[in-house]
């Protein structure tokens, strides 16, 4: 991924997407948070070459 793209945070069963986060770290606490707090499917988007797109691995990390 690169370094400051932007990043949201997109809920797979409710109507919630956060606010556009330029943090890696900040779009992982975002779906973590909702995800515990609503126990709800959560992904998270990056915006590349003027397409959002969903994110698969951040840090170095692939996610699930």
């Amino acid at each position: 991924m690169n370094k400051n793209c932007p990043y949201i945070v997109r809920c797979n069963e409710c109507e919630f997407v956060s606010d556009i986060l330029l943090d890696e770290t900040l779009a992982l606490n975002q779906r973590d948070f909702h995800s515990l707090e609503t126990l709800h499917s959560v992904s998270i988007w990056c915006r590349a070459s003027e397409t959002w797109g969903l994110v698969t691995e951040l840090m170095g990390v692939e996610l699930k």
